[in-house]
């Protein structure tokens, strides 16, 4: 059963009494809240109970908890093992067009199984029409490097899906600049990349390579059903590389899982991740920030990070501060992960004591 005490301290006659406002006496939470909190995304969560509202002051303030990382190596093996099963099954596709030159773009294509023997790429636009087959199925697959030129755009009409729309290559996959890419791009033996402010709906993965994110990317979930096989968990992925290090640049946005199973995952500090970041072969490896928000936004000299390497052993989260708050403000405990997941223990404490002017009772 959970347990929840607020107290008003006076520290005059040693009255405790229960209160949600923050007066001229300290407030005391504490919360054994009934299970233990999920931490899994670069979303502020604000942890249960852990929350108040204020009075005009100065305060001193002070949070202490406890953080386990969980073992995700599981998701990511199982990941690679179905990209691998996944590129084998679209390069074992028989090919219906071979003649097609190695440039791509400024047409009107149908669907089917493209193969080039070499590079390819594609400059301008390239419209892909399923005819009004909604599992219409474009595979455009070349044995060496696959790139877009800057400002490319795929363009889906008549029932096209960029869940059934697969740019496969044998060597690295990139975009270009501005490049909107309307469909999943899988690279074999080699990295994959965008270009700054490329915007993809689907899918960048690698089977061994690393996977770099250009400045202001941004990736959205791929809409309908893939008739390809994704296995149990690459669905849900937007970024993947089987054996690789991931690494960002800038303010991306990405909407969907990022995972490796073997290799970092670097600079998505800066982006917005909706989703979960699998660090994999470093499943051991999690990262967890927290702090004190007043009004949702976080309080300056309030955050504190801590990094663990060991999975379910117990780390204190502790914060010691000071605030301002106006009247009527809500102040709150929210915490993040950069990278793995987090469990934030039941037991909580967070402190609030006025410091300057205020008279105890």
């Amino acid at each position: 059963m959970s347990h929840n005490q607020v107290y008003i301290v006076n520290f005059q006659n040693g009255d405790v009494v229960p209160s949600a406002i923050i007066g001229p006496k300290t407030t005391v939470i504490q919360r054994t809240a009934p299970t233990k909190t999920l931490i899994d995304s670069l979303t502020p969560v604000t942890l249960p109970d852990m929350t108040m509202v204020g009075r005009t002051g100065h305060f001193f303030v002070s949070f202490s908890g406890q953080f386990t990382i969980k073992d995700t190596s599981s998701i990511t093996a199982s990941s690679e093992v179905d990209l691998i099963a996944l590129y084998a099954e679209l390069t074992g596709l028989t090919a219906t067009v071979t003649n097609h030159a190695a440039v791509y773009g400024s047409e009107t294509l149908g669907p089917g199984v493209y193969h080039q023997p070499a590079a390819s790429s594609i400059a301008g636009n390239l419209t892909l029409d399923a005819g009004g087959n909604a599992n219409a199925l474009f595979v455009f697959r070349c044995a060496g490097a696959f790139t877009t030129g800057a400002s490319t755009e795929i363009i889906l009409t008549n029932g096209a899906t960029s869940n059934n729309v697969w740019f496969v290559s044998g060597g690295a996959s990139s975009t270009g600049a501005s490049t909107i890419m309307r469909g999943n791009l899988l690279a074999n033996q080699a990295a994959a990349s965008t270009g700054a402010s490329t915007q993809i709906e689907g899918r960048l993965m690698t089977v061994n390579g690393a996977v770099g994110i250009g400045a202001t990317s941004t990736f959205t979930t791929p809409t309908g059903t893939s008739v390809s096989d994704l296995g149990s968990f690459l669905n849900d992925f937007s970024i993947f590389a089987g054996a690789g290090s991931i690494s960002n640049t800038g303010a991306s946005v990405i909407s969907g899982n990022i995972g490796t199973d073997s290799g970092s995952i670097t600079g998505f500090e800066t982006a917005t991740v909706n989703g979960i970041i699998y660090p994999g072969a470093l499943a051991s490896l999690g990262k967890v920030y927290w702090g004190i928000y007043i009004n949702g936004t976080l309080a300056p000299h309030t955050q504190r990070s801590a990094t663990s390497a060991d999975i379910g052993t117990e780390f204190p989260m502790i914060l010691s501060s000071m605030i301002t708050v106006t009247a009527g403000q809500t102040i709150s405990v929210r915490a993040y992960a950069t990278i793995g997941e987090v469990l934030v223990e039941r037991s909580k404490t967070l402190v609030i004591e006025p410091i300057a002017n205020v008279a105890f009772l």
